[in-house]
C-alpha cells in the first residue's frame, strides 16, 4: 500500500520517473517480449505513511489470538451521504465456528451505533464492550456450526489514526464532494461492523447507495446499478476471490472513467484495466496510467499470472496523499494523480501488492514486511527490466538512506502491533534489501522460482515470515536461519573495512591478491541474539580488476570479524573491489 511512508526522493529517483513518464506514450505500442521484470515502489512524498489507526488492547488481543471462527462471506449494504460523514447500513456475516464457542465478538468502533442484530434469523440482544459487539450464548455452539449474523447500524464515520484511516471526506474540482475509505490496518470497524482479522479472508458483496450523479468504485466486478425513487443510485459490486477486511473499499464522486486492456500470459485471455479519476485529472491520468499495463506484463512472468484475472485491475483517485492496494482496485491519492513526477513509481509499487499483500496476505501485522518489503523490491525489479538499470545500483542509490537507517538499521519483523509501521524504514526499505540479498544468496534462478512457489503455496491465503523462510530453504537446499535471524528479526547491518595487497609475479608468472575484511559494527547490538551479536554471515563478491581493463568476480564466505582471503591470478591485477554490485546492505570503507 502506498499508504506507507514514502521516503524523500533521491535525484536518481526523480530522474528515473521522468524517463519513465517520457516513455509512457510509447507503452501502448510496447510488446510483451523482452527482458521483463517486477515493479518497484518508489518511496516518495506522494506515498505517505499508511493510514494508521492505533490498536486498542482488545484489537491487539484479537490479532494475536483470533476467534475460533471462519468467516466465509460478507455482504455490505451501505448508504453514503456526501458531503457529510453520515453512514448507515446492514452488514451480513456468514461463517462457521472452527471450535466450540460461547461468544462471538464483532468489531465496531464507538462512532457507530447498533440498530439491530439477528443471529440465524432471530433478533438478539447484544452487549457493547469497548470497540466490540458481544453475542453470548448460554450453551456453546459446536465446532462446524454455520451461522448468519445481520447487523444494522448507523453513525458518523470518522478519520482515525496517525495519518487518517477510516472514512475520508473531501472535495475536488469546483467543490464536488468525494468520499472514500481506507482501512489498513485497524480502521475497517470505523465504517462497517466486521470480525477484523487479516488472516480470515472471505468473499464479499459491496452494495453502496449514493446520490444520483455519483459513481461508486469498489472491489471485484460491477454486477449492475439500480436507480432508486429517492434520487439515489445503488452500485452492486462483488469480490469472488478471498479478500482480507482491510482491503475492502468504497470510493464515490463524479468520476471520469477510462479503460485499457491486459493480455494474459496465455496470449488469449484479456482483462480490463479500469481507471476512475477526477474529471480535471483525466488527460494527465490517461498518459501516466499507461505504464500499468507494461508493469503487469513485466510482473506476471516473474511472479505468476495476475491473480485476479477473472475480474479486473484498476485504480481510483481518492483524497489521501498516498496509495493503497485495495484488492483489484488500488486507491491512488489525488496529489499523485495530479503530479506526473509522483505517479510512475507509485503505480508500480501498488500493482505489485496485488500479488504480495492481496493474493498472499501477511498472517499477522507482525509480518507486514511481506507486503511492504516485497512491493519495495518489486519497484527495483520493474526498473531493472524497464530501463534497464542494474538492481544493485538501484538499491544502493535509492534505498540506502543513512537518515532512514542510521548505523544500526531497524527490525524488519514488526514487534509493536499498536503501530506496525512504527519503523517504516525497516519495513519498506530494509525489507526490500532482505529480498535483494536473498536473491544473491540463492541466485536468480532459485530466487525467482522461490517467489513463484511462495505464491502458489499461499495463493488466496496468508503467510507468516517463517512460511516464506521455509519456501526459500526448500529452493536453497539448506537452512537459512542464519540469514533470517540476522536480517529480519534483529536490527543492525555490517560495517566493513577492507584492504588489499597485490604481490609481484612469482616464477610461474602468477600473482597473489590478498583481501583483508574487518567487520567494525558494534560488538553487541541490542535485540540481536547471542552468537549473532558480533558478526554478520554473508557471501561477499570480490572483484579483481586487471591491467588490460578486464575483471573477474569471486565470491567469499565472510563469517568472522576479521578474515583474509587470497586469490592466485595469472594476469597483472591493479585493484580489488568489494561488493561492487551492491548486494549487501552495509557500510564499506576501502583502504
Amino acid at each position: 500500500m502506498m499508504k506507507k511512508i514514502r521516503f524523500v526522493y533521491s535525484l536518481l529517483s526523480a530522474a528515473l520517473l521522468l524517463i519513465l513518464l517520457s516513455l509512457s506514450p510509447a507503452l501502448d505500442q510496447a510488446s510483451t517480449g523482452g527482458d521483463d521484470h517486477h515493479q518497484f515502489q518508489w518511496v516518495d512524498p506522494a506515498h505517505a505513511r499508511r493510514g494508521l489507526m492505533t490498536a486498542s488492547a482488545q484489537q491487539r488481543a484479537l490479532i494475536v489470538t483470533p476467534q475460533a471462527i471462519d468467516v466465509e462471506h460478507y455482504r455490505l449494504q451501505i448508504r453514503l451521504f456526501p458531503p457529510t460523514r453520515r453512514i448507515a447500513g446492514v452488514v451480513t456475516i456468514e461463517g462457521q465456528s472452527v471450535d466450540a464457542i460461547t461468544v462471538i465478538n464483532i468489531d465496531m468502533q464507538s462512532n457507530l451505533a447498533v440498530d439491530s442484530v439477528q443471529f440465524n434469523g432471530a433478533d438478539r440482544v447484544v452487549e457493547r464492550a469497548g470497540d466490540k459487539i458481544v453475542l453470548n450464548f448460554p450453551e456453546s455452539l459446536p465446532a462446524g456450526f454455520n451461522f448468519t449474523l445481520v447487523v444494522a447500524y448507523h453513525g458518523i464515520a470518522v478519520t482515525s489514526g496517525v495519518l487518517g484511516g477510516g472514512m475520508l471526506i473531501s472535495t475536488h474540482g469546483s467543490n464536488v464532494p468525494v468520499i472514500a475509505t481506507l482501512s489498513e490496518p485497524y480502521a475497517a470497524p470505523t465504517w462497517w461492523p466486521c470480525i477484523d482479522n487479516p488472516a480470515d479472508k472471505t468473499t464479499a458483496e459491496i452494495e453502496a447507495t449514493v446520490p444520483d450523479g455519483y459513481i461508486v468504485a469498489s472491489n471485484g466486478l460491477l454486477q449492475g446499478t439500480q436507480p432508486n425513487a429517492d434520487r439515489t443510485v445503488t452500485y452492486f459490486w462483488r469480490e469472488n476471490y478471498p479478500i482480507a477486511n482491510y482491503l475492502i473499499a468504497v470510493t464515490a464522486t463524479n468520476f471520469a472513467r477510462f479503460e485499457d486492456t491486459y493480455t494474459a500470459l496465455d496470449g488469449v485471455t484479456t482483462m480490463p484495466l479500469v481507471y476512475y479519476v477526477y474529471p480535471e485529472h483525466l488527460t494527465q491520468a490517461q498518459q501516466t496510467f499507461s505504464v500499468t499495463r507494461r508493469a503487469m506484463e513485466i510482473f506476471a512472468p516473474l511472479f505468476g499470472e495476475y491473480p485476479f484475472l477473472a475480474e479486473k485491475y484498476g485504480m481510483v483517485e481518492f483524497p489521501w496523499c498516498g496509495g493503497m492496494e485495495h484488492q483489484t482496485l488500488t486507491s491512488l491519492g489525488s496529489c499523485i494523480v495530479g503530479n506526473a513526477q509522483s505517479t510512475g513509481r507509485t503505480l508500480v509499487h501498488e500493482l505489485s501488492h496485488q500479488w504480495w499483500g492481496d493474493w498472499v496476505t501477511m498472517k499477522t501485522w507482525h509480518d507486514i514486511w511481506l507486503n511492504e518489503g516485497f512491493a519495495t523490491y518489486s519497484e527495483v525489479l520493474f526498473f531493472e527490466r524497464f530501463l534497464p538499470i542494474a538492481p544493485g545500483e538501484l538499491m544502493d542509490l535509492s534505498y540506502d538512506d543513512h537518515q532512514v537507517f542510521g548505523r544500526l538499521g531497524g527490525t524488519v519483523y514488526a514487534e509493536d502491533l499498536t503501530n506496525p509501521w512504527d519503523d517504516s524504514g525497516a519495513i519498506y526499505t530494509k525489507g526490500g534489501w532482505v529480498l535483494h540479498m536473498l536473491r544473491h544468496v540463492l541466485g536468480d534462478e532459485r530466487f525467482f522460482a522461490a517467489l513463484q512457489d511462495y505464491g502458489r503455496r499461499f495463493a488466496s491465503g496468508n503467510a507468516a515470515t517463517g512460511y516464506f523462510q521455509t519456501v526459500c530453504e526448500d529452493h536453497y537446499g539448506a537452512s537459512l536461519d542464519w540469514f533470517f535471524q540476522q536480517w529480519v528479526y534483529a536490527p543492525g547491518r555490517p560495517i566493513y573495512q577492507a584492504s588489499s595487497t597485490i604481490s609481484p609475479a612469482d616464477a610461474s608468472g602468477n600473482y597473489t591478491v590478498t583481501l583483508t575484511l574487518k567487520q567494525q559494527q558494534p560488538q553487541s547490538i541490542p535485540g540481536r541474539s547471542p552468537g549473532l551479536e558480533s558478526v554478520y554471515i554473508m557471501p561477499i563478491d570480490v572483484t579483481i580488476h586487471y591491467a588490460d581493463g578486464s575483471q573477474e568476480t569471486r565470491v567469499v564466505w565472510n563469517d568472522a570479524r576479521q578474515q583474509q582471503f587470497s586469490f592466485t591470478v595469472s594476469q597483472p591485477p591493479v585493484r580489488v573491489g568489494v561488493d561492487e554490485g551492491h548486494w549487501v546492505l552495509r557500510e564499506l570503507w576501502m583502504n
